[in-house]
C-alpha cells in the first residue's frame, strides 16, 4: 500500500505543517 518512505514523509510533512498552523494562530 505505498511506498513507506512515501508514507513516512506525508506523515512527517502533515506534523510540521499542523505545528506551523498552530504557531500561526497563536
Amino acid at each position: 500500500m505505498g511506498n513507506p518512505r512515501v508514507i513516512h514523509f506525508a506523515i512527517k510533512s502533515i506534523t510540521l505543517m499542523r505545528k506551523y498552523l498552530l504557531v500561526m494562530e497563536s
